[in-house]
């Protein structure tokens, strides 16, 4: 597994934009200090997915939201992503129809298998969160986020 430097996570959360918190509360009917703190776990989320097998399941859609909402700023996420990543664009690939298709195959030909091995990446993924980002980071985005935003939530919450 790639290893992961802590100076790099120090860097990345210095970044700020205005123009992604501002049209974030644009579109979404929250409280300007929380949507800094969801900014925040964003990019503690960019600097985990740089680890292979790092995804965003249904329940951190806040942070793949904020996330979306930072590309549109194409110019400076591409400063962003040469700064802090060393790459021209640091990608956010979605699941593609045929991932999408797989995996709709495998649960209807065996839900237990399918179930089993979603349940290993997600594993995968709370360990990377917890072994980089600690307890209370595991905490808010998967007891909290969940509950806090979910898809019906975010519908409520926009303006």
């Amino acid at each position: 597994m790639k290893v992961l430097e802590e100076k790099q996570l120090v860097d990345i959360l210095e970044f700020r934009s205005e123009d992604v918190l501002s049209r974030f509360s644009d579109i979404y009917k929250i409280e300007a200090a929380e949507i800094e703190d969801i900014f925040k776990e964003t990019l503690k989320f960019l600097y985990i997915s740089q680890i292979p097998g790092v995804f965003i399941p249904d329940d951190l859609l806040i942070i793949d939201e904020m996330w979306h909402n930072m590309i549109l700023f194409t110019p400076q996420y591409h400063e962003f992503s040469k700064q802090y990543f060393n790459t021209d664009y640091f990608h956010h690939i979605p699941a593609a129809k045929k991932e999408k298709e797989d995996r709709k195959n495998k649960m209807r030909v065996d839900p237990q298998k399918a179930k089993e091995e979603y349940l290993q990446k997600l594993k995968f993924l709370l360990t990377v969160t917890y072994d980089y980002l600690g307890e209370e980071t595991v905490e808010k985005w998967f007891r909290k986020y969940p509950e806090q935003y979910s898809k019906e939530q975010l519908k409520a919450l926009r303006k």
